[in-house]
Parts: C-alpha cells; structure tokens; sequence
C-alpha cells in the first residue's frame, strides 16, 4: 500500500551528468554558497553497539544490488556509513517521496512566517483560475490541512493502480489537471496517498511566498540546515515537484531526520518551529492496530510522514519510492538512512523496501544492546 512513484530519469544518466548538467543547470540563479552541516563520527563500542551486527548489516546491503547507501547514525554521530554502485558521501541521490517530508517542513517554516495565513485556508483561493463551471462544490472545502494529510478526497496511487500518477505526470498542467480530478471521497474523509495532491502544496508555496519553493526553501530552511538540493524536477508551468524527485545526498538526509529529532533545532538555532516538528510527526490517521506493512507494525500517516514501530521502537520516517529512508527513533537517539534504486517498476519497490525493513529489524535495532553475537 505504500507504492511510491518513480522517475524517468535512468540511474546511468544520473550518475553520468549529475555534477555536470543536473547541478550547473537546475540551480536557481543568485544562490549563496552554503556551508554543509558537519557531522562527526564515532566507533559502534562509543555509543554501545554491536560492531560485529553492524557489520552484518552492510555486508548483507553490500550484496543488495539495487542498494545505493546505508547511514547509521546514534546520538548525533556517524557510526557507520557505505556507499554503492558507484555512489559516495558528496553523490546526490533522487530521494523520491522522502521529498514530501521535506516538503512538510517547508510547508511548515511559510505558515510560522505567515506567508499562509493557516491550515484551513482554502487551496482554490490560491488557483482562482482553475476554478470551472460544474466542478464539484466540494472542492471549495478542499484546505492546507488536506494537502498536508493526503485527504484531498481523490483516488491513490498505489502499484495496482499506478495510472493515476502517469496520468498526472504526463498532463500538461499537473495542478490544473490534479484540481480537475474527480473526488470519490468527501475532502478529509479518508486519506488516500497521491503524490500530485503535494504538488498543489508546492504551487501553494510558489504562489503565497512569491518566490520558487526552490528558492524559498533554499533560504529559509535548507541553507540555514547546511543543505542543498543538487537538482528538483519541475512541472511544464515551472513549479518545482512537490513531493517528489528532489536530489540530496544521504548525510543531508540525516541532517533532516536530526533537526526532525532535535524538535527542529540544529547548531543552537530553531531553524522550524517546535510546534510544527511536533504537529507534522502527530498522527492524522486511525488505522486499526494491530497492522504490518513489512517489518513496520502498528503504522499511521501524520504530515506528510509516516509513523510506525520496528521491533517495538517508535519511529517516524520519511518514505522514497524503491527503499528511499529516513527512520528516525527518537528512543534510543538512532536515526538510519538509505538510498537505492529507483527506476523500477511500482511491483519490484516493495520487494526492495521490505530488504531495508530487514536490515532494520535483523542486524541494525539489535546491535543497540551491544552484544556480540557470533553466526
């Protein structure tokens, strides 16, 4: 159920042109150089950890093809860290639907600076000009809050019914086309997970700030992070994806799943309010529990992040298309990151997500205890 999309672009082509085209020509002109977060570094013994399952656990991703990196980091250092496939620490990765987490958090920054005036302001007050004759009078209830939660009211995508997003993506205006869609459910009846309905968010953005939210986010989140993003696919109007396809490296992303940890502070400074960290990573769903998608048990949606527990520790994680992760479990102070291949076909991603749950649950949340163990 947790289908993500893809993109279109080959892991060949990327990694081929990805320092030459992707960065000189997808930048937003004017940017200031900025200055990576710095992340330190420790032994698994330092923080008690079993070396010897740690070791188990990047011997086993070693032998994961499609596995691009694997980042273990506890109490705010780097423990472990691999690379694959011709990736390194300083490669950009497309991170997929993790995309939509950090959208969440800049969605976040524009209503605590009051670029939107508040989560029940209405998405068509943005888009006047897509407003029709006949179109469904519920869309006028349509509100932030159900972008934010995935409670647009229009059908998911998911592997068995993965048209919806290529319908979408191959339309020649993706907000327009996506407003337009019809509503099966009434908004904020039930959450159905469609990666266009965080594109609107993205066009809200755009649209209430003034600026890109390239550009936008590069100067009130990312930058003050000590992150960027290397390149973002745009719509054919120029609106930067919202909730997909943004290109950052895995440290970076363990940057944001620490400031996510940290209640938004990184370095001394509030870079996105408290409130918000805590109210985006708060549930928006009521599944029935018990329930598993994997090794993840007992699984909820908040903002635009997923909620779950691995071996009987809560978590709350940023989810990419093909085994794109940030788990982040604010008990024991771990967070884990990983990237892997992305242009596959919507049956193979499961299949390479579920492999990541495992070295989770098998090697990784099991070396917390420090013992080592011999196989």
């Amino acid at each position: 159920m947790l289908t993500r999309s893809f993109s279109v672009y080959s892991k060949t082509a990327f990694i081929c042109l990805s320092f030459v085209f992707l960065i000189s020509c997808n930048k937003e002109q004017g940017e200031d150089v900025f200055v990576p977060y710095q992340w330190e570094t420790a032994t698994p013994a330092s923080v008690g950890m079993s070396k010897q399952l740690l070791d188990s656990a990047f011997i086993v991703a070693s032998g994961k093809e499609y596995i691009d990196a694997l980042l273990v980091i506890k109490d705010g250092k780097i423990i472990r860290e691999e690379y694959y496939n011709g990736f390194t620490q300083d490669h950009p990765h497309n991170v997929m639907s993790v995309s939509k987490s950090l959208l969440s958090a800049i969605a976040g920054v524009a209503l605590q600076k009051g670029y939107i005036e508040g989560l029940d302001s209405k998405m068509l007050d943005y888009f006047p000009d897509y407003i029709y004759d006949g179109m469904d009078p519920r869309k006028q209830d349509i509100t932030i809050r159900h972008l934010l939660n995935m409670r647009m009211g229009i059908e998911g995508e998911a592997s068995e019914n993965y048209s919806v997003y290529m319908d979408l993506y191959n339309s020649e205006n993706w907000i327009k086309e996506t407003i337009e869609y019809p509503l099966i459910y009434d908004p904020g009846e039930r959450m159905r997970y469609n990666t266009f309905i965080t594109h609107i968010l993205s066009g809200v953005i755009t649209k209430a700030t003034g600026m890109s939210t390239h550009e936008f986010a590069f100067n009130n989140l990312f930058k003050p992070m000590g992150i960027d993003i290397d390149f973002w696919e745009q719509d054919p109007q120029g609106i930067y994806f919202g909730g997909n396809s943004m290109h950052i490296t895995p440290r970076e992303m363990a940057t944001f799943g620490y400031l996510y940890l940290n209640d938004g502070m990184l370095n001394g400074k509030q870079i996105i309010p408290r409130d918000w960290v805590l109210f985006s990573r708060s549930p928006s769903t009521d599944l029935a529990h018990p329930n598993e998608w994997g090794s993840m048990k007992n699984y909820n949606y908040a903002y635009l992040w997923w909620l779950g527990q691995f071996n009987h520790y809560d978590c709350f994680m940023a989810i990419g298309y093909g085994g794109q992760f940030i788990f982040v479990f604010p008990v024991p102070d771990l967070i884990v990151v990983s990237t892997a291949e992305n242009n596959i076909p919507p049956e193979t991603t499961t299949e390479q997500e579920w492999a990541v749950h495992e070295l989770l649950t098998k090697y990784i949340l099991p070396s917390l205890n420090g013992i080592e163990n011999s196989f």
